[in-house]
């Protein structure tokens, strides 16, 4: 019924007093809903018929939506890999450069490469 970005803005949705709470994580998705409203009323009254004896006690009046400023939990931690990859030159280039400190970082550059690509 709602797009894929307007999907991944409801943060959760919940029945009480026989109302249909959505709730937003941003006030777009809101808008968006409210805009909608009506739609989403009459379909969901031609999806649920009054006489379903299993739906009687989840049915609801009406629908609201609000937007919660609270961020998300992520459930995942996120792990930082450290990643390692071989040294792909083998030191042979040539040092073009006149001012000469940084010359010599560049020697230094260049022999620690050397260095490495040998052992």
């Amino acid at each position: 019924m709602f797009t894929l970005p307007i999907q991944k803005m409801i943060n959760f949705v919940y029945i009480k007093n026989r109302t249909l709470f959505f709730v937003f994580n941003h006030p777009v998705g809101k808008q968006e809903f409210d805009n909608n409203i009506q739609s989403i009323k009459s379909a969901l009254k031609f999806y649920m018929p009054g006489e379903c004896k299993e739906c009687d006690e989840n049915l609801f009046d009406d629908i609201k939506a609000f937007v919660t400023h609270s961020p998300k939990k992520n459930k995942e931690e996120s792990t930082e890999i450290k990643q390692v990859y071989k040294e792909r030159s083998t030191g042979n280039f040539e040092i073009n450069i006149h001012d000469e400190k940084l010359n010599s970082l560049i020697h230094t550059i260049q022999n620690i490469i050397k260095s490495r690509h040998d052992a």
